[in-house]
């Protein structure tokens, strides 16, 4: 029995996509060298990294030496080797043609890595000015809130109205805000408690990725990588030689998108009744017309597998645009919202100070 991938790999990923690319290109790169899969799995037992990722490979290679093939200890590893990965290694055993589906497989989880560490970098800027700004605000209100309210107590001085608010809310912090956490934080831990467990089922999912599809800009980039995802993934069975029917039923298993695995679901059936394959795509409203168009095109002129890899290129220029976009918009935006606070609190700090000494 496959054990599941436990939830806890999100948050705590043992191993980078780069280091489990460059393992399985290099485990191609000797296959085809005609070193035998035992002794080239032997020799890329990792000697440091991720201890979790060196008991992996070990077993896998021990697995392979006793007898099982490749696919096979894979599976035996899901916080790896995703179904696609084991899925087209099968492909390839079966087919005589591994050392190219590794390759093809390497290609796939580069450009995973590539997207991931791109759109991380898009979001350390804005992350870094958050930070910063609360920093700011927690030292306002730790520190000078606490001093100015005594000074003008003592003087007796009538506070202006954003003073008068900021000095509220920083009693309210003050007096209730442990009060206020420790209330919240129960409902908010049953909230994510219940939140995950919908989530993991197929409406939940559903639901959720409809609204990620329907968030500003980010459900576009959602889109884009959702069709991306989906085309390269597709390209690379069919270019394996294997058969549509087949790659759509590997391609169900490997894809983590409910919203795609439900419309490769009806494709599988559509396929089988003798419709054809690009009618069957847009089940769900996902794929543009210019998409479904060109499969179409490619599905009349015998060029799917061509077709699939252009609409790969395509999506994955249209993501890398898109990241730069956002690292463009979201800095005028933040340093604007930012600036807004600061000056809220800087007038209502020193508002007071400039009408004490207008006073005299």
């Amino acid at each position: 029995p496959v054990k599941e991938k436990h939830w806890i790999f999100l948050f705590l990923q043992p191993v980078k996509g780069q280091i489990l690319a460059l393992f399985i290109r290099q485990l191609g790169v000797m296959l085809a060298s005609g070193i035998p899969m035992a002794g080239a799995l032997r020799s890329l037992v990792p000697n440091t990294g991720p201890k979790r990722y060196k008991k992996a490979i070990e077993r896998l290679c021990h697995d392979v030496e006793t007898g099982y093939s490749l696919s096979q200890a894979m599976r035996r590893s899901p916080e790896f080797f995703n179904e696609f990965m084991v899925g087209s290694v099968r492909i390839g055993e079966h087919t005589g043609t591994l050392d190219v589906a590794l390759s093809e497989c390497a290609d796939y989880y580069e450009r995973e890595y590539t997207y991931s560490r791109k759109l991380k970098s898009a979001l350390i800027y804005p992350c870094v000015l958050f930070s910063a700004a609360g920093a700011l605000v927690f030292f306002i209100f730790t520190f000078m809130i606490p001093k100015f309210v005594g000074l003008f107590v003592d003087l007796q001085v009538e506070l202006p109205a954003s003073t008068q608010l900021l000095v509220d809310a920083a009693y309210f912090v003050e007096t209730y805000g442990m009060v206020a956490l420790f209330t919240l934080s129960g409902p908010i831990i049953a909230f994510g408690f219940l939140l995950h467990h919908w989530l993991k089922t197929g409406s939940g999912k559903m639901t959720f990725e409809r609204m990620l599809l329907a968030t500003p800009w980010y459900g576009k980039q959602v889109r884009f990588r959702m069709m991306s995802q989906y085309f390269r993934a597709l390209g690379t069975l069919l270019g394996s030689g294997v058969p549509l029917v087949t790659s759509l039923k590997l391609l169900e298993r490997s894809l983590d998108r409910e919203l795609l695995r439900r419309t490769v679901s009806h494709q599988i059936r559509d396929v089988k009744q003798g419709k054809h394959f690009a009618r069957s795509m847009n089940v769900y409203k996902m794929f543009p017309p210019m998409a479904l168009e060109m499969i179409h095109v490619g599905e009349e002129s015998g060029k799917i597998e061509q077709m699939l890899r252009r609409m790969t290129d395509y999506y994955d220029e249209e993501m890398v645009r898109g990241l730069a976009t956002i690292g463009k918009m979201v800095e005028p935006v933040v340093l604007c919202g930012l600036g807004s606070i600061v000056a809220f609190l800087l007038l209502a700090a020193f508002q007071p100070i400039y009408q004490l000494a207008g006073s005299f």
